[in-house]
Formats: C-alpha cells, sequence, structure tokens
C-alpha cells in the first residue's frame, strides 16, 4: 500500500520518470530556504573573498544550515521519497544550485549543448546527460544497456522560474528507460519533441529519476538562479558527499535522520556482531533497529489501513 503516492503520480513515476509537484512548499518554508541560500553563500563569499556575482554549487548542504537539513526528512515528501525508492536508503547529496544572472555581454550557448561562451567563462550550461552514467560508474556494458535504478532526487526550486531562460531544469519523459548509448548516438542533441522545459514557481518540487535525461538551460534573467537538490539513494551504496557526516551533527538528529545521513541509529559495529570472524556489513544486512525508517513505514501503513 502507497503511503503517498496517487496512481496518477505512480504512472508519471513510471512512465516518464518524475512527478511535477505544484507550490509543494509552504510560502514561510520557501521563504525560509532561500534566505538560507544566501545566507550560507554570502559567508562563504567572505570566507573565501570572493565577489557577489561568483557563482556557486555547495554540496553536502545539509551540513551549512539547518533549513537544508530539515529538507531531507521533510513531513509531506517524505512518504512519497519512500513510495518511489523504498526505505533501506539514506542521502547520496545535498546540492544547493546558486548562479547570479549572466553578465550583460554574456553570450549564451544553446540548450542541451553544454557548450557557448557561457560554459567557457564556467557558468555550466549543462549538456543533457544522465546522471551516475560517466565512464568511470556504468558506462560498462549490462544486460541490456540501461542504467539500473540507483537514486532519486527531489529538485527544489527556490526561485521564480516560470519563465523561460532562468536557468531551468529541461527533462526527456521516459528517457530513463533508454540506454546512455542512444545519448552518445545522438550527440547529446535531444529533440525538441521529446523534451520538456520546466517553468515552476518558488517553492514546488520534481520527484525524479535521476537516469531521466536533463540538462540545464542559461539563466539570462536578472534573478539568481536558486535551487536545492536533495538525492537518495540505497544504503548499501558509497555517497558522493561525505565518507561520514560530522558526529556533533549525528549526535542532534533522530535516528530517521541518522539513517538518511549514513549512520547507524543502534551505533553497533557497522561490519556487525563479530566483526574479527564473520564481518557482515550493516548496511547491507541491517538490523531492524538501524533502518528505523521501515518501522516508520510499516507504521505509516498500518495506520492507512485501519
Amino acid at each position: 500500500m502507497p503511503l503517498a503516492m496517487t496512481d496518477e503520480q505512480r504512472r508519471s513515476f513510471d512512465e516518464d520518470g518524475f512527478i511535477i509537484l505544484e507550490n509543494f512548499l509552504t510560502p514561510a518554508e520557501t521563504a525560509r530556504l532561500s534566505d538560507a541560500a544566501d545566507e550560507v553563500v554570502s559567508r562563504i563569499q567572505q570566507e573565501k573573498g570572493l565577489p557577489p556575482e561568483t557563482h556557486f554549487q555547495i554540496r553536502n548542504a545539509l551540513s551549512q544550515h539547518d533549513a537544508f537539513l530539515n529538507l531531507i526528512d521533510h513531513p509531506r515528501m517524505l512518504p512519497l521519497v519512500v513510495d518511489a525508492i523504498g526505505w533501506n536508503i539514506q542521502i547520496r547529496t545535498t546540492h544547493l544550485d546558486y548562479r547570479p544572472p549572466y553578465p550583460q555581454d554574456l553570450a549564451a550557448g544553446a540548450v542541451g549543448t553544454g557548450q557557448g561562451a557561457d560554459s567557457q567563462a564556467g557558468y555550466r550550461n549543462i549538456a543533457w546527460h544522465p546522471d551516475l552514467a560517466s565512464r568511470e560508474i556504468f558506462q560498462a556494458p549490462s544486460l541490456d544497456g540501461r542504467l539500473p535504478f540507483m537514486e532519486i532526487k527531489v529538485f527544489y526550486p527556490l526561485f521564480d522560474m516560470s519563465e523561460s531562460g532562468c536557468g531551468n531544469l529541461w527533462l526527456s519523459p521516459g528517457s530513463y528507460l533508454r540506454p546512455p548509448s542512444d545519448l552518445q548516438t545522438m550527440n547529446r542533441q535531444v529533440p525538441d519533441d521529446q523534451v520538456l522545459e520546466l517553468k515552476l514557481q518558488a517553492g514546488s518540487a520534481v520527484l525524479w529519476r535521476t537516469a531521466t535525461w536533463h540538462c540545464v538551460g542559461p539563466n539570462q534573467s536578472q534573478k539568481t538562479r536558486k535551487i536545492m537538490h536533495v538525492g537518495y539513494h540505497y544504503r548499501w551504496l558509497r555517497p558522493t558527499d561525505y565518507m561520514q557526516q560530522d558526529p556533533e551533527l549525528l549526535a542532534h538528529c533522530s535516528p530517521i535522520r541518522q539513517q538518511l545521513l549514513g549512520a547507524l541509529p543502534s551505533g553497533g559495529d557497522p561490519m556487525g556482531s563479530d566483526p574479527d570472524i564473520a564481518p557482515l556489513s550493516q548496511y547491507w544486512q541491517a538490523k531492524n533497529n538501524d533502518v528505523p525508517l521501515r518501522a516508520w513505514a510499516e507504521s505509516q501503513t498500518k495506520n492507512e489501513a485501519n
């Protein structure tokens, strides 16, 4: 029994690879997150002596501000996340993407090509791609050439991107079902009738399979592009943002949040009860009290049934 996902949302997730949730966050939540983004970026600019027009990508952003940390188990999003990928999960990445408007004299490259003066200047006009498909990870041959289902992300725009040309996220519906080799054969040029430019209000959300082909268009608006990404994957995979989170941060977290941050809430040995003779990774075969999200999900299902 699903916790929150409707039949229509499941169809969209399975057929298109994503679910669009208009106006998902409250205005107060959106404002707090937007202010947090400004605060974190301003602090880093001051610490590093960077000019205000510097564009930022901040990884492990959850460690930078409580507003970002609170997103990982957001009470309205977490049920959808569990419906999408299950309960044996952790955070792979929390990624703040902060891009001030282009300088007026900077020409934008074509959407989805990753080429142009903007890309050369470091503004990351990102070409069409699926995540986790680099040569070092999963471009080796597989049974059908497709990427395995490894992760989902939630995309939170913290600014109004309801118009084109704001650094919008573009998606190719259904493309996660295709092998990455198709995109290479196409020279990363996806036909117009196979793409969708997301035009969303601040506070919306997109829950999506990151194997879906996507790109980021240029920001030719007068707005700062502020996007928060929260990525979830299976606990037996290694995260990209951290090896272990700060123990002080973990100490103030609930058991579910500790699980999502890659820790064992029980505090047990990660190699099991007999690590010298019979080591067994608790990220592969965990005790129930080290996967509190499971008990939470099961309790939610029982409550729905009653």
